[in-house]
């Protein structure tokens, strides 16, 4: 019998108006939490019964506490009431052999939010999402992408889960609770009067001291109240804590009542889990499937199971813990054993492999711990390929757990390296290069150094010193032992040293390695190798010099791009013509590669394309000074990372924001801006932004002791990756800070580079328009003042070609900058023309910093130009026309006034200029007026 359902009008209520609510188009999520046995279950039950009021249909999913549980459990069950998410739900998200990507797994989320958007869009729709303590965080990560855009949709979305949470779930729990229109409902004990009007409903004699004394034992949970008011006789409504020292107890004691067979149907129920599956207890137990439900339909006559939605559940989860515990040792095995042999008969999907294994590692017999590996690691593979990696992590381990030390080295040094791959995929980078090691170890003792090379390739793209080391050491060691003709594994193990190599910094060794890795894979017509050696190559070759290189690899990758097996082949080809696109100053074969990617991320659904396409646009955006544009394509990068849950993407975020604060030239968040800068890889490359942030904001001589380590670098700089990027920055603090010396050292190694724009093979993150215009930027800095003009001219043409605008003004405002410095009376037309146009395009494009300087140059040259001509714009004029050989009379004319005012100019420009005569006035107008302004400035 139910228990009496009291206390709960305000949550009811809550819950009635949240139906409403999506049902009129204003979705919404109801987060429902509790301790075990508080009543979230029955809350449930009361929003089944409003949803039907309102006629809004319900579906409903779970998770279960069983270690065996497949990834996306509750979705899966779900899928039963909303059958259009079940092909999303499917064992190869990606049709194809391969493990997915995240981005993958991203495109599967949108696809099930908007199967679950459209089930709702004519009469809404209420999904009940159950236990999901227990969720796998594959299962919560899909409804925090859900959730994102719940408000949006017809749908309410109430997930149930135990309080205090923790482990996976609670570290997805407070995103959640962010979502737009996210709602907490924490359901506490029953207050004493709850009980009281409880019990006058099941025995109306009882007292208000009873209900009290049940507040205080029971804290008010409605399952151990209703466990004891069950255990208590009718004549004898006392409570006496003695008499009922756990819960635990209290369940066992309802079984009493149960005959012999009924019990035994509850315990091998107890071993399967709280949801109770009468067919796998039919083959456990050799019974009819009739005889399994006659006992269920007793168990739940007497409270202990629960029937609703066409199944059969333990009445809580403690019920089912309690019988469990009861079980003998030997028992419990054995049962176990019988539930692996059942749920392995026949046509076996990998989503039950879970649940075998987890059988199979309980249950008794010499053949368990071998099943149990052997299922493991099948569920492994399965998760991998739904990219739930902390599934697929947990059951390698269990795998390498069942397998023993014992075992032959080969086996342990397979399962090691599927381990350390699931680590890798799931971010885990140190646990995984500790399992590649572990792995190579195992392979040496089996003598299979493929699986050495194997256990090489792993981890790659990162920049930790000592994981490039270890990298390296499993290469090598992999390549001292393979034979000649492995010539696919050997190209990839060469194109892996060689990216390694360009991590650590160094080009040569880059070059020379990717150069064999390129060959080798040639050799083997494998077009993955082929693909990865190209890869390396164009890592190595990613400095300006090499830009014609690089599109010959362009090239060729987009040719083979449909035959390799890796699902991002189409789009790398694309991506690298993107940054020879904007090094040339071909912004059609920009656009172009844009469109190919757009076409890539269309067709393939691979989100971390998306991310490329929008991550290049921004970048596009940018080079003309769309910064609206631009934003909008960062901050849809930004998201696309943060779905994927891949930090280093996110990174790149940050790096754009920091050169938009460089081309605004101020730093309105310091704080933010070093505190951002301190949590990236110290690299370099990200150090360098340390002395500009300083100078930007206005501490010099902090700059200059942050820019200190960076003086000597163009000396030692190598070409290669990041070489063009590194000096580029260090120009720019070289310049903020005056240093001369380090601007002439940048200036001779980048002046041959004066036909590109500033971009390489490395990204485009960012491009800054002409590398002229830097150029221009280091000779006036270092006093090279004629190369800078003829920089800063040619700069103009490359940046106005391109509708560079931000760039374009930086160039006037730099030529400008240096004619002053130069001090030739005749620029000074010039140089007024060029600080108005740059000037107006600041302003335009909300540059402060570049303002500023212009501004406060105009400001300058003005006030140089009025210290050396004293005379008014009137007397100016005629000064001009004295200098023309006109008589007073002429002028006069001219200019309109009388004769006698023309005299008076006249006298009053002797008189200022210290002349006795129109002559020397002729004279002094003829010179320019001004001797030199720059004098002044």
């Amino acid at each position: 019998m139910d228990a009496p359902f009291v206390g709960r009008s305000r949550e009811v209520a809550q819950l009635r108006a949240a139906v409403v609510s999506a049902a009129n188009g204003a979705g919404r999520m109801i987060l429902l939490s509790g301790p075990a046995g508080i009543g979230k279950s029955r809350l449930t039950k009361a929003l089944v019964e409003i949803a039907a009021e309102y006629r809004v249909p319900v579906a409903r999913g779970y998770a279960v506490d069983d270690a065996g549980m497949p990834a996306c459990w509750p979705w899966t069950r779900l899928a039963r009431d909303v059958g259009t998410i079940a092909p999303y739900l499917s064992e190869d998200l990606s049709g194809s052999n391969a493990p997915l990507s995240e981005a993958t797994r991203f495109q599967s989320f949108t696809a099930i939010a908007d199967a679950l958007r459209d089930a709702a869009a004519a009469t809404g729709l209420v999904v009940v999402l159950e236990d999901l303590h227990w969720a796998d965080r594959t299962s919560l990560l899909l409804l925090r992408h859900i959730a994102t855009d719940v408000h949006a949709t017809r749908l309410l979305i109430v997930a149930t889960f135990r309080d205090p949470a923790d482990g996976t779930f609670a570290d997805v729990l407070p995103e959640l609770l962010r979502a737009q229109d996210a709602q907490s409902i924490r359901l506490s004990g029953l207050t004493a009067a709850d009980i009281a009007h409880w019990l006058r409903q099941v025995q109306p004699r009882t007292t208000g001291a009873v209900a009290t004394s049940l507040r205080d034992y029971t804290d008010g949970n409605p399952l151990f109240v209703r466990l004891l008011v069950d255990s208590m006789s009718d004549d004898e409504f006392v409570v006496d804590p003695a008499a009922n020292p756990e819960v635990r107890r209290l369940a066992v004691a309802q079984l009493a009542r149960l005959d012999r067979q009924t019990r035994d149907v509850l315990d091998a129920a107890s071993v399967t889990g709280e949801r109770i599956d009468p067919l796998l207890l039919s083959s456990i137990l050799s019974r009819s499937e009739d005889e399994v439900a006659r006992d269920l339909d007793t168990a739940a006559g007497a409270g202990v199971v629960e029937s609703g939605d066409g199944q059969f559940t333990f009445a809580h989860a403690l019920i089912r813990d309690a019988v469990y515990a009861e079980l003998a040792p030997s028992t419990r095995m054995l049962l176990h054993r019988k539930a692996a042999l059942a749920l392995s008969q026949g046509p076996v999907a990998d989503s039950t492999a879970g649940p075998v294994a987890a059988h199979w590692q309980r249950a008794s017999g010499e053949d368990s711990a071998a099943q149990c590996m052997q299922w493991a690691r099948r569920a492994a593979e399965s998760a991998m390929s739904t990219v739930a990696y902390a599934e697929a992590i947990r059951f390698l381990d269990l795998a390498i757990e069942a397998a023993g030390t014992g075992a032959p080295p080969a086996l342990l040094a397979e399962l090691n390296l599927q381990l350390a791959i699931a680590e890798f995929a799931g971010g885990r980078i140190g646990a995984s290069i500790e399992q590649c090691v572990r792995a190579a170890d195992y392979a040496e003792q089996a003598d299979r150094p493929d699986l050495i090379g194997a256990a090489a390739l792993v981890v790659h793209g990162v920049s930790s010193k000592p994981i490039l080391e270890t990298v390296e050491r499993l290469c090598v060691a992999a390549l001292r032992t393979l034979p000649a003709d492995a010539t696919t594994l050997r190209s990839r193990l060469f194109a892996q040293r060689s990216l390694a190599a360009s991590e650590d910094e160094n080009p040569s060794a880059a070059m020379e390695l990717s150069a064999t890795a390129l060959e080798l894979a040639d050799h083997s017509g494998d077009p993955d190798a082929i693909l990865d050696g190209l890869h390396a190559r164009h890592v190595a070759l990613s400095a300006p010099q090499f830009v014609e290189q690089r599109r010959e690899l362009c090239a060729r990758a987009i040719e083979i791009d449909w035959t390799a097996r890796q699902p991002l082949a189409a789009l790398w080809g694309h991506v690298w013509n993107i940054d020879a696109g904007l090094q040339l100053g071909d912004l059609g074969l920009v656009d172009r590669s844009l469109a190919m990617i757009e076409q890539v991320a269309t067709t393939r659904k691979l989100p971390l394309a998306w991310w490329h396409l929008h991550r290049c646009r921004a970048t596009r955006a940018a080079l003309v000074g769309d910064y609206v544009a631009a934003q909008n394509h960062t901050e849809s990068a930004r998201k696309s990372a943060e779905a994927m849950g891949d930090s280093s993407l996110v990174g790149l975020y940050h790096a754009f924001q920091t050169q938009i604060v460089i081309i605004r030239g101020v730093v309105t968040d310091f704080d933010s801006q070093m505190a951002m800068l301190q949590a990236a890889p110290q690299i370099g490359l990200v150090r360098i932004f340390v002395p500009i942030n300083l100078a930007l904001a206005g501490d010099i001589d902090g700059a200059r002791a942050a820019f200190e380590e960076f003086r000597t670098v163009p000396d030692t700089l190598e070409v290669g990756p990041r070489w063009a990027a590194m000096l580029f920055h260090i120009a720019i603090a070289a310049d903020l800070l005056a240093d001369a010396e380090v601007a002439e050292k940048v200036f001779t190694k980048v002046r041959d580079l004066h036909c590109y724009y500033s971009c390489d093979g490395g990204g485009a993150l960012f491009c800054s328009g002409s590398m002229a215009r830097v150029i221009g930027d280091m000779a006036r800095t270092c006093g090279r003042l004629d190369d800078a003009v003829d920089e800063y001219r040619r700069a103009i043409d490359m940046d106005a070609r391109i509708g560079a605008r931000p760039y374009l003004a930086l160039s006037r405002l730099g030529l400008a900058r240096t004619l002053v410095q130069r001090g030739r009376a005749a620029d000074n037309a010039e140089v007024r023309e060029l600080l108005d146009l740059a000037a107006r395009e600041f302003r335009r494009l909300d540059l402060p910093g570049p303002l500023q300087r212009a501004d406060a140059l105009k400001a300058q040259v003005a006030h140089a130009a009025k210290a050396a001509n004293p005379l008014s714009d009137r007397e100016s004029q005629v000064a001009q026309l004295i200098a023309a050989a006109m008589s007073n009379r002429e002028i006069a004319t001219k200019l309109v006034l009388s004769e006698r005012t023309v005299e008076t100019h006249v006298r009053s420009i002797l008189a200022k200029l210290g002349y006795s005569n129109r002559t020397e006035i002729a004279a002094w107008s003829l010179r320019g007026q001004t001797s030199n302004p720059a004098d002044m400035v």
